[in-house]
């Protein structure tokens, strides 16, 4: 079934979300018949890491260009509200939703909703033969060589046209495979509604199967506060990743990516948090 979307990409000062930062928002909105909406498009201004000369060799985005930009502060905002209530599409979608809930945790925002997240980077890889499954590789067969790759409005553009080239594929592919219940689709989608912590739980999110589970989030003060996880139920499952609730130890109940849980199993989370405020 079609649903509205928006497809997003970050220019970014290197590969890593905790030590580099965005530089760049694009977004371009979609509604159900793949009509475009809307445009998002913001250069942000860095202020913890630098534009290497790689860097604006590849994106053509110098230092001079951020100076009088907004910073990551003063646009998350805005950008949260722009993708609120629709499915995020983009290619490699795990590199930039890191830099996401980098952004966010850096921003203190506490009220985001769960994300829900198609990757055109590991869907193509399911549905299509390419040599190369790098975005640019996709202009010939969309036929948008005019577009200059490296560019975050760009990227989004030719990762709509994808997506909607995937979309048909699969159409397809529904329309031949035998017929499904609606019982057993809402099994594959929703899991097993018990939020009791399995080891066959465990397994399939990536978490640590041998100790217990922790959850972290910031008080009033900014401070980061450690919570025991108590229950894990799947709410949806994506291309990357699920979207979960978590119950803590005193009954709080929160909407988390698994992915973000994840890295909150680290021993060293809290540390890489504070260092790279």
């Amino acid at each position: 079934m079609s649903e509205k979307y928006v497809v997003f990409d970050f220019e970014t000062t290197g590969f890593s979300a905790q030590k580099n930062e965005i530089i760049q928002i694009g977004a371009v909105k979609y509604d159900e018949n793949n009509q475009e909406q809307a445009r998002f498009n913001q250069l942000v201004k860095n202020q913890r890491s630098y534009v290497s000369t790689e860097i604006t060799q590849l994106t053509g985005i110098k230092p001079a260009d951020l100076l009088n930009q907004p910073t990551i502060e003063e646009i998350l905002p805005e950008f949260l509200d722009f993708i609120k209530g629709h499915l995020l599409v983009a290619h490699n979608a795990p590199f930039d939703i890191s830099f996401l809930y980098q952004a966010i945790i850096d921003c203190a925002i506490t009220d985001v909703e769960a994300f829900r997240v198609y990757d055109t980077l590991a869907e193509s890889k399911k549905l299509l033969t390419m040599s190369s499954y790098a975005l640019e590789n996709f202009k010939d067969l969309l036929e948008m060589n005019d577009l200059r790759s490296h560019d975050a409005l760009n990227d989004c553009l030719i990762t709509a046209k994808l997506y909607q080239y995937l979309q048909k594929i699969e159409e397809v592919e529904l329309s031949v495979e035998s017929e499904v219940t609606d019982e057993e689709v809402q099994l594959d989608l929703f899991g097993d509604s018990s939020d009791e912590i399995t080891d066959s739980l465990r397994r399939k999110l990536n978490l640590p199967i041998t100790k217990a589970l922790v959850y972290y989030q910031q008080n009033l003060e900014r401070k980061w506060e450690r919570f025991e996880v108590l229950g894990i139920s799947i709410e949806r499952e994506y291309s990357v990743g699920s979207s979960l609730n978590i119950r803590l130890h005193n009954s709080e109940k929160v909407k988390i990516h698994s992915d973000f849980l994840k890295e909150m199993q680290k021993a060293n989370f809290v540390t890489i948090m504070e260092e790279e405020k």
